[in-house]
């Protein structure tokens, strides 16, 4: 059992100091940063469709990742590329997660959006 020192510091909540950051850091997401109808229904689209890993050609596991040319760009939902989950996702030698410079050495900027584009059009065809 506690006593009633210890219960009475395990219900005081801790504050965090906003000291030094700025308003923008502390305000709540705009509505600017929801995704518009047109990405909702391409999302939508990706979902029920089957791709191959844009690296080896797999099946299974594939998950989407957003091409950027700079990791502080803005997410494009309309350029995804699928990888396959855990080998060249997030944790392979080769995966734009796990090892970024040797992925950007692999593959050019430029050739994962024309894969990306390819799949969005296919998207506008249907």
């Amino acid at each position: 059992m506690f006593t009633k020192d210890q219960q009475t510091k395990k219900d005081k909540k801790v504050k965090v100091s906003t000291f030094g950051k700025k308003k923008s850091c502390l305000k709540k997401r705009s509505a600017k940063n929801k995704i518009s109808k047109e990405e909702k229904e391409y999302l939508d689209w990706l979902q029920n469709q089957s791709f191959s890993c844009f690296v080896c050609g797999k099946q299974n596991g594939i998950e989407w990742h957003h091409v950027k040319k700079f990791s502080s760009d803005k997410k494009n939902h309309f350029r995804l590329i699928p990888l396959c989950g855990v080998e060249h996702h997030r944790l392979g030698k080769l995966s734009p997660h796990g090892n970024a410079k040797l992925w950007r050495e692999t593959y050019t900027y430029e050739e994962q959006v024309q894969f990306a584009d390819d799949i969005y059009m296919k998207f506008k065809d249907t």
